[in-house]
């Protein structure tokens, strides 16, 4: 082969593999792919996208094609940002990271050109297919897709730790959970948001007057609401802890020609990883000591804090310690695997054990869901442990979104039912079908 043959078989081959890794748009494995009324033409990055949106029509054709464009848009999200940030992450799949993220990326949706409508009829109902074209910024998109694998790529973090020095001479000092004061919570947060985690400011949340310190020294007792909202404000973990810096023999560092002695201060503790998905694993606990040295009692304290944090090198990005190389260790040993298995406790009432089945099939066929194992089953409610590549949030928005649809919910045809969402916490979706 002559060497100008070798040189243009590259290039081909470069090109071939420089088209398959922008053109992600139509890629992925999501069952819904496979639904002739979710097909999707284009290519995101050539500028355009088009997509079929549907909904049933019950009384008015305006709500019906309001819903019909909303679930266009969905798809052209999962598709153009999900599918994406999924394949790249490894977190989740392109249909429940695109529920996610529905809320912060639908401004990809304007100016969309309805191109074919039609209605059909489907058992009892009559169902309003749209084609719409989105014309998508390429700009726009790489932008969005960069913020949100931010989001969606690592977990988003609350640090909840409790600090307290007790300096000579001057008796006990607390910082509390949401001080601005605290050194190692700070020192752990610029970190973590160097590392490109999401960083949930704790002030964020109403923590309902509850005894930090028995909370800090025992997570076992952190209570349950407040959980419950540091995971609706976007939490995906707790950093939990209480740490105490003590006094301890001076340092003399005297020679000749000066005479010093540096106040040496000891920082214990004990720091808690707590996922807040499902019902909640530790991930890690952490409780290696740290000494920290300066000329005063209060900055030898706050140095000890610090490094019990990060460590006592210039810049921990460059060499992590303290209990911020673990937390980033346990995160990105643990995380990709756990939101790609998340279990979930879905209760149900309202259906007989043959809708139920007719559900569960449902789900598997129709969602991400990957898994449905029965705790409990009787005429009138279920129990069931589901396990779903996301949050309890993005299950419980897909299933309130298709509560009117039967093409995804056949048990809505057969039991005449439609599901409600009661309750959505971490852990658990309520259910009643009425």
């Amino acid at each position: 082969m002559s060497k100008s043959m070798r040189i243009s078989g590259l290039i081909t081959l470069l090109a071939a593999l420089s088209i398959s890794l922008f053109v992600y748009c139509s890629s992925g494995s999501s069952k819904k792919d496979s639904d002739d009324d979710k097909t999707v033409f284009g290519d995101c990055l050539d500028g355009k996208i088009t997509v079929r949106g549907e909904a049933p029509i019950y009384t008015s054709m305006d709500a019906a094609e309001g819903k019909a464009k909303e679930d266009a848009c969905r798809t052209a999200v999962e598709k153009c940002i999900g599918t994406q940030i999924a394949s790249s992450s490894g977190v989740g799949d392109g249909q429940s990271i695109g529920n996610e993220i529905f809320t912060k990326a639908n401004g990809m949706c304007r100016n969309g050109k309805i191109l074919e409508r039609n209605e059909y009829p489907f058992d009892t109902f009559k169902m309003l297919r749209l084609t719409i074209r989105y014309e998508v910024s390429e700009s726009e998109l790489k932008s969005q897709i960069d913020q949100m694998q931010k989001l969606a790529g690592n977990p988003k973090v609350m640090i909840l730790i409790r600090e307290e020095y007790n300096i000579a001479g001057q008796g006990k000092r607390v910082e509390s959970f949401t001080s601005r004061n605290a050194i190692a919570a700070a020192a752990l947060r610029d970190y973590l948001v160097r590392k490109d985690y999401t960083v949930i400011d704790a002030s964020s949340i109403s923590l309902g007057g509850m005894n930090e310190e028995v909370a800090a020294e025992n997570p076992s007792q952190f209570p349950e609401d407040v959980k419950e909202r540091a995971a609706k404000a976007g939490a995906d973990v707790l950093i939990i802890g209480s740490l105490e810096s003590n006094p301890q023999a001076s340092i003399d560092l005297s020679d000749e020609t000066m005479k010093l002695k540096m106040k040496s201060y000891k920082a214990t503790g004990n720091v808690t990883l707590m996922t807040l998905w499902g019902k909640g694993k530790v991930l890690g606990e952490f409780n290696t000591p740290m000494g920290g040295a300066q000329t005063t009692d209060l900055s030898a304290a706050q140095q000890s804090m610090k490094r019990y944090a990060v460590g006592s090198a210039p810049d921990p990005i460059k060499s992590p310690g303290g209990i911020a190389k673990e937390i980033n260790r346990r995160l990105s040993d643990q995380w990709s695997e756990l939101t790609k298995n998340n279990v979930i406790q879905i209760s149900i009432s309202g259906l007989n054990q043959k809708s139920a089945g007719m559900f569960r099939d449902d789900l598997k066929g129709k969602t991400s869901v990957r898994d449905v194992n029965p705790l409990s089953e009787s005429d009138g409610s279920q129990e069931w442990e589901v396990t779903y590549p996301g949050r309890s949030f993005a299950l419980a928005d897909t299933i309130s979104w298709n509560r009117d649809n039967p093409k995804i919910f056949q048990v809505i045809k057969e039991s005449g039912k439609k599901p409600t969402v009661l309750s959505v916490t971490r852990g658990e979706i309520k259910i009643r079908f009425d």
